[in-house]
């Protein structure tokens, strides 16, 4: 019976018999620098990542400095992420010998057609997977760091189930990066081989499903999003602040908008406001009703038109007393208050809000006699 080769990446992590309690305890602070560093470092292995894919693409290999570079970089990024999640007492060092070895084989040829776009398809199921097991390692470790200040030492079933994690993930990671073709194995296990046929295929199948309906969720949310509202209002209705609510107001989730009333001319309301010559103030007030604390309302959201078609831009705005970019999530309804600049010969013609955020649409306000 033939034994199947090991995967071509290693992650072996001593088990350490007895950890010390207060760095246990300080662990969070102590990791910091650390963290920090390995941050700086990923923002360092991005262009090396592009460097590579494009002489995998050139040349159907990666050279062997660039290669040895990659790894080095994974190498210091699993060493401080296993320091954080107390898998060892040893803080990483920048070289030598670490209790947590990661190592890669050298690929002679690598797949031209199967960079990035081909790895991630065939990765998406194992990313799926590895989500579901980093969200089991946030309730292991605060479970093993309890352990570690009591007994001084972190269960050795859990301290490999975290290992076992973190070598699957930086299986996938070196698949995904294209230091290997070989396709990983949905293992944990240091002897596991890489996937077979069958898996492959099926992730395969798994991966472009998945891919096709990101790619049509996506495209549906542009769709919903490019949508607008549009609503008629009496121009001198909205003047005499008696525009009906129900002419002027769009609910939608999960923002409510509605056009209060209007002011043409308003130099007076803003002595310190100078409109330029064959022009004047047009000041219009909106109640905002927001529940999406990731939308902002910016100054750049409201453009006016004129009878002519000309397009004119925010002078001032102050919503809910404040100047934007602003949130309004949780203020309730919020009145924002806008100072456009119109030629003399023209009036307002179209008052349109368009949010940046979220499935909110865009809202347009037509105006007519």
């Amino acid at each position: 019976m033939a034994i199947a080769a090991p995967y071509p990446i290693t992650l072996d992590v001593d088990y350490p018999e007895r950890q010390s309690r207060w760095k246990t305890l300080l662990r969070l602070f102590l990791a910091i620098p650390v963290l920090i560093f390995a941050a700086i470092v990923g923002g360092a292995q991005d262009a090396t990542v592009l460097a590579m894919w494009i002489a995998i693409v050139l040349r159907g290999r990666i050279p062997r400095w660039l290669f040895d570079f990659q790894v080095a970089l994974l190498r210091w990024q699993v060493r401080a992420y296993s320091y954080a999640l107390l898998l060892t007492d040893a803080y990483p060092p920048f070289e030598g010998d670490y209790p947590i070895r990661y190592e890669v084989e050298y690929p002679e040829r690598l797949a031209r057609w199967k960079v990035l776009i081909w790895k991630g398809i065939t990765s998406l199921a194992h990313f799926v997977v590895l989500l579901i097991l980093y969200l089991t390692l946030l309730v292991v470790i605060p479970i093993a760091w309890i352990a570690i200040l009591i007994g001084g030492r972190f269960p050795q079933g859990l301290h490999g189930y975290a290992a076992g994690v973190i070598r699957w993930s930086m299986r996938v990671q070196a698949y995904f990066l294209s230091l290997t073709d070989e396709f990983p194995p949905f293992s944990p296990s240091a002897d596991a081989g890489p996937g077979g046929h069958d898996t492959y295929v099926i992730s395969s199948v798994l991966g472009l499903l998945g891919t096709g309906a990101i790619i049509a969720g996506l495209v549906t949310l542009a769709v919903i999003s490019a949508q607008t509202v549009e609503r008629e209002v009496s121009y001198a209705a909205l003047l005499r602040g008696d525009a009906p609510i129900s002419r002027t107001l769009v609910e939608q989730r999960p923002l409510d908008v509605m056009l209060l009333s209007a002011t043409d001319p308003a130099d007076e309301e803003f002595p310190f406001l100078e409109a330029t010559p064959g022009h004047r103030l047009v000041r219009f007030s909106l109640g905002i009703e927001n529940d999406d604390p990731d939308l902002r309302v910016h100054v750049s959201d409201f453009t006016l038109k004129d009878t002519a078609g000309d397009k004119a831009d925010v002078l001032l705005a102050v919503v809910g007393g404040r100047v934007p970019p602003v949130s309004t999530a949780g203020d309730g309804l919020v009145e924002a208050l806008l100072v456009f600049e119109v030629s003399d010969d023209e009036d307002p013609a179209e008052l349109r809000y368009d949010p940046r955020a979220g499935l909110a649409k865009t809202i347009v306000y037509r105006f007519v006699e």
